[in-house]
């Protein structure tokens, strides 16, 4: 290999090319990284059936609506109602007669603001020992989980003081204690299952009292293990040492 002089230093040719090779490197392993880790995170999620809650419009004038006490209760009804529980498509359960529905942005509820949030309509919990659950598959034992929710509290003076509690199959998750015009707020939880297959994730409203929490956007989704974030960082760096052992064969 010939050397050759650039003012007073002296270099290969394939320290030449290793200097310009730096750049090219460190952006390639970047990109590498960040696809794989994307791809990892994207492939991973659970399907939960109406996460949002948007997929049956309330059809209430008031823009919310309890579930169906029973016994014939409409929108016409003091506190309008719809039977959400008997709708193909909604996904969830909600406790019968408490204080469990869905509303709109700007209803009657005083929701918190909607603007900017990832989804159109949030279930609401209201008193205690109000709940909505799902019965959720495709957990293995053998993983990690993450679970995330948005939750906010009733824009109005002394009646979003709520506490609400996660659970997996009545295990607590965790618990988060509301005051009144808390904001949307994306929460998030760790968890593990002990056995492959079904398991119902269930919110609850604890506090007794005209006290309102609202909920939406629901996931689960795997954490990577530390074995396969070993194995993607290993194939990140053979990647760049193959590009260094090209560059000494110049």
């Amino acid at each position: 290999m010939k050397p050759f002089q650039t003012g007073s230093a002296v270099f290969s040719e394939p320290e030449v090319g290793l200097r310009k090779l730096d750049l090219c490197t460190l952006t390639t392993l970047l990109v590498l990284f960040l696809v794989t880790a994307v791809s990892m995170a994207s492939a991973t999620s659970l399907a939960i059936v109406n996460a949002d809650f948007s997929a049956i419009p309330v059809v209430c004038g008031g823009g919310f609506a309890y579930q169906s006490f029973g016994g014939g209760g409409d929108c016409s009804s003091p506190n309008p109602q719809q039977d959400f529980n008997a709708t193909p498509g909604f996904g969830w359960t909600y406790l019968l007669f408490s204080g469990n529905g869905v509303t709109e942005p700007n209803s009657a509820f005083n929701p918190p603001s909607f603007v900017g949030m990832p989804f159109a309509q949030a279930a609401f919990l209201q008193d205690g020992a109000s709940f909505v659950l799902q019965a959720i598959g495709g957990f293995s034992a053998s993983q990690t989980y993450v679970l995330s929710f948005y939750l906010g509290s009733r824009w109005f003076s002394a009646e979003g003081d709520q506490t609400v509690q996660a659970s997996i199959d009545n295990k607590i998750l965790d618990t988060w204690v509301l005051t009144s015009f808390t904001p949307f707020t994306r929460e998030t939880v760790v968890f593990t299952v002990p056995t492959d297959g079904v398991h119902t994730i269930q919110f609850e409203g604890l506090h007794f009292g005209d006290d309102t929490a609202f909920l939406s956007g629901v996931a689960i989704n795997t954490v990577p293990e530390p074995s396969s974030l070993a194995l993607m960082l290993a194939g990140v760096l053979g990647a760049g040492a193959a590009r260094v052992r090209s560059a000494w064969q110049l």
